[in-house]
């Protein structure tokens, strides 16, 4: 858990960075690091208004983007509702001010297409290239780098063309690391201007129920009752209010699209492993075919000198990774991920993913599982006796150590195996003594029907980020935020 605490000291306001690390099953131990940076004090409390021109539903980043948008038209009245708690109150890893990215490790990929994120589905190329610029320029306005990882262009296409040989592709990136224990202070210093410009934010507070008549939005109604009056909307539910949207959708007769999952495993090895790779490419995006099966994996959220961490979802624990500028480990983690897509007779990628997550939970004891590599080729499960006599030291020790291929069906097992082979080749080392901590799940949401300008097929009701399927990472849910606040505002001016 990270948070930031803030210290007044005579008239001004300091910020100390403080990390809860778990140490055993009960207990924490907590770090404060000074920060030695002064933000603006917190603006008074405002009381709710019962009509706004735009509401904001969600503040992860395509909902604060969004917000930064439209605080430009001085005019209009904006509010931003968030289920979750303040980024220096958070212990939620999927809910509150910053949304899920808020715990990741703060890699911005500035690049319009990457993943499940394509801008081009909404915008001409060269549109889409200014918008990331754009993007860029906000995230170096409240604290981010100016200077990308990736400062040696010629290592970083010979690297490409090696992966290449060994029938690996190489997806070259423009790419920032912000790191875990940057992004709370970024976050919160755009949350102040935000308040500053006049955006209002209601914290702790669930919309229940959009509000539309006659096929036109016109406000929410939240848990308590109370009722939100609004002109237009964005709704940025983010991951974990992906399920709440799909189900008003339903209600609404918007058309949605399941997409694919992704299922794999985090694997951690000792950090000389990769050192040639991370120290020119900081998250080499790697692509696998599985020889096999001609399923596509991939290298994703690659963490150098990181930590394994534990996330728990509704009925399921998984994994991630992360790093930090305070601290290093001898390890360097990525997740190695399997593409998912049903087609008939089940569409629901999401449920099968959850049944996954559950099994293997419970195959765990309720918790992660580990394992070496090499007991996964020899069919049989890890035991911490053998682990520890491992070169490789785990970094999350709030595992079990057990067997992946009792919860992660064989197919995926072997499309890991062949694409693990096949990186041995580029990283020689990728060996018995990996471990393979699980499992690591990528849900991407049901992709909900939009025009180009994110408008739904009711009346001044946008959507935006990852929750809404049109995305996959930081930048693109930030985007696809301004997308849509561009949209309203391109209405308001032209009804």
């Amino acid at each position: 858990m990270t948070f930031v605490r803030k210290k007044k000291i005579g008239n001004n306001y300091y910020y100390y960075l403080v990390k809860s690390i778990r140490t055993g099953p009960n207990s924490w131990k907590k770090y404060e690091q000074y920060i030695g940076k002064k933000l603006p004090a917190r603006i008074p409390a405002f009381e709710v208004k019962e009509d706004y021109d735009v509401i904001i539903i969600g503040a992860g980043p395509a909902g604060l983007f969004a917000a930064h948008e439209l605080a430009k038209d001085k005019r209009l009245r904006v509010l931003l509702i968030e289920k979750g708690k303040a980024v220096n109150e958070r212990k939620d890893v999927l809910r509150g001010v910053g949304g899920a990215g808020l715990f990741s490790d703060g890699k911005l990929n500035l690049t319009p297409v990457h993943g499940k994120t394509n801008l081009y589905e909404f915008l001409p190329k060269n549109q889409a290239i200014q918008l990331i610029d754009y993007i860029d320029e906000i995230f170096i306005a409240f604290g981010a780098p100016k200077e990308f990882y990736t400062k040696e262009p010629r290592k970083a296409e010979e690297i490409k063309k090696k992966a290449k040989k060994h029938g690996i592709d190489l997806l070259l990136l423009k790419q920032k690391h912000l790191g875990s224990d940057r992004l709370p202070l970024l976050i919160s210093k755009f949350v102040n201007n935000l308040k500053n410009n006049g955006i209002d934010f209601l914290l702790g507070n669930e919309v229940d129920e959009l509000l539309v008549q006659r096929n036109e939005i016109k406000g929410v109604r939240l848990k308590n009752n109370k009722i939100i009056k609004s002109r237009y909307m964005v709704a940025c539910p983010g991951r974990a209010g992906s399920e709440w949207f799909f189900n008003q959708a339903k209600k609404l007769d918007i058309p949605v699209k399941h997409r694919g999952i992704e299922v794999g495993v985090r694997v951690e090895v000792r950090a000389e492993v990769m050192k040639h790779i991370t120290s020119v490419i900081w998250d080499p995006a790697l692509f696998i075919k599985a020889k096999r099966t001609n399923d596509l994996v991939r290298t994703f959220c690659t963490c150098p000198n990181g930590f394994i961490a534990e996330e728990t979802y509704h009925g399921f624990m998984s994994v991630n990774g992360y790093c930090r500028l305070d601290k290093k480990s001898p390890n360097t983690n990525f997740a190695l991920l399997v593409n998912i897509e049903l087609t008939h007779p089940v569409t629901n990628t999401i449920a099968y993913g959850e049944d996954i997550g559950k099994l293997a939970t419970t195959i765990a004891g309720g918790k992660p599982f580990v394992q070496r590599l090499e007991d996964l080729k020899l069919h049989r499960r890890s035991y911490w006796g053998r682990m520890d006599k491992s070169s490789v030291k785990p970094t999350l020790r709030e595992v079990n150590p057990g067997d992946l291929s009792m919860s992660i069906p064989g197919r995926i097992v072997n499309d890991l195996l062949d694409a693990l082979r096949q990186l041995d080749k580029l990283m020689p080392g990728v060996n018995k003594d990996a471990l393979l901590y699980g499992p690591e799940l990528k849900f991407f949401s049901v992709r909900i029907y939009t025009n180009k300008s994110l408008e739904t097929p009711v009346k001044n009701l946008f959507v935006a980020g990852d929750g809404v399927g049109l995305c996959g990472n930081i930048v693109g849910a930030a985007a696809t935020g301004v997308i849509a606040a561009r949209g309203v505002l391109r209405k308001i001016i032209k009804p």
